[in-house]
């Protein structure tokens, strides 16, 4: 909002908060002298509180353009400059905080793009599927988060998009590449996590559906963990997030595993596009290709060639 020469992160969709390191409290709206700042300081961006709330809205209007919806339905409540040398960023199931990263990796701000995208989508998540964060329910909630952050790259920088989670500050992730990151590209395949460090594995498995991601947006070929050789006709960002949108708020419940995600995103392509489309076979391509093979009971249309 403006008033005179002062203006204030208050918008239609997002407020941005400052809270000049403390962890507890709300913090203040934060606002400033008119126009913004025109130098780019931090991450490429302005400063890390005029970036969450430009990246926010960019969010919601990433969310409406492509999908026709709002990805939560209340305003989205930024909390920037949390803590001191705090290297994380979280949704806490109302709100958006962000730390501002710590000198290991050049105190570069965690109120980047792809993450704000990311940790939305966890709301989004919280009031849709409400995917238990454990295990595989949990690496399907980071993956979604992964996916949506991305996207958002595709939509409001195309010229600076890319598979990388969180590379604006340090790449945490690939998403064509999960195993440069140790993480899975195969269901139960090299680095995927039986152990019970970080709730089952979460930020670890969820490279599986990451990778499927990647194919059905921009296809691909090769050989899985499994021996099983495969070939996906990629069918674009748009259609892919269409079906993971669908997939992530009309099916999955909070004990979804990944079988459910196979079987519920060949129905959200069929729903979207037809059954014998393109986009369903390609799907189901997909998952295949990810080592996701086990179909009870359902049509299957990579069987049906």
């Amino acid at each position: 909002t403006v008033s005179g020469s002062t203006c204030t992160l208050n918008s239609t969709n997002v407020a941005t908060y400052n809270m000049n390191s403390a962890t507890s409290g709300s913090g203040t709206l934060h606002s400033f002298t008119c126009p913004r700042n025109t130098v780019k300081t931090i991450n490429g961006g302005y400063s890390p509180m005029n970036d969450a709330h430009y990246f926010g809205n960019q969010v919601f209007n990433m969310y409406q353009t492509y999908l026709g919806v709002r990805p939560i339905s209340q305003k989205l409540v930024m909390k920037v400059h949390y803590g001191s040398s705090y290297e994380n960023a979280f949704w806490d199931g109302t709100r958006m905080t962000y730390g501002d990263g710590n000198a290991t990796n050049g105190n570069k701000p965690l109120t980047s793009l792809d993450v704000c995208g990311h940790e939305i989508t966890h709301g989004l998540t919280s009031f849709t599927a409400d995917l238990n964060y454990s295990k595989e329910p949990g690496a399907l909630s980071e993956g979604f988060s992964d996916i949506f952050g991305t996207a958002i790259e595709w939509y409001a920088r195309p010229t600076k998009k890319d598979w990388l989670i969180g590379s604006d500050f340090y790449t945490l992730r690939s998403m064509n590449n999960p195993n440069a990151y140790n993480q899975p590209d195969t269901y139960k395949g090299i680095y995927w996590y039986t152990g019970t460090a970080d709730n089952g594995g979460v930020h670890t498995n969820s490279g599986v559906l990451n990778y499927w991601f990647y194919l059905l947006t921009s296809g691909g070929s090769g050989t899985n963990d499994k021996a099983l050789t495969y070939t996906v006709s990629g069918i674009g960002m748009n259609k892919a997030q269409a079906i993971a949108y669908r997939t992530l708020v009309t099916y999955l419940v909070p004990t979804s595993v990944y079988k459910d995600a196979r079987i519920y995103s060949i129905k959200s392509a069929e729903d979207l596009y037809g059954i014998g489309s393109n986009e369903a076979l390609q799907t189901a391509k997909a998952w295949d290709a990810v080592g996701v093979t086990e179909i009870v009971g359902v049509d299957d249309p990579s069987l049906q060639e």
